[in-house]
């Protein structure tokens, strides 16, 4: 996710960028969806099995498209709480610039 736009604590808009596939474009846009009018808190317990679900399914080839999404959206908070200095539990989020999961899915 590229923007999250928040006012009184609720997402109000969200912007993505995604470079790859179908699957890879649809978990990203639907993933926008599920975050619109939630608040930040709400929006980090969106997984990928939701996700996966709102669309209807995905090939089982596909399913990491899904868990990028959910990496996006806790990604694209953490940012928020950073740019906003709010405080927060840095366990909650994924540690992309050193973790290799979403290589092995």
């Amino acid at each position: 996710m590229k923007k999250v736009e928040v006012h009184y604590g609720i997402i109000a808009d969200v912007r993505f960028e995604t470079f790859g596939c179908g699957s890879a474009i649809a978990s990203s846009s639907m993933a926008t969806e599920m975050v619109k009018g939630r608040s930040i808190e709400d929006a980090l317990t969106i997984t990928n099995k939701q996700v996966v679900e709102a669309l209807g399914g995905l090939p089982a080839h596909k399913l990491h498209c899904s868990v990028l999404a959910e990496e996006a959206i806790k990604s694209a908070v953490r940012d928020y709480y950073e740019r906003n200095g709010v405080p927060y539990d840095k366990s909650r989020f994924p540690n992309c610039e050193s973790c290799a999961s979403c290589q092995m899915v």
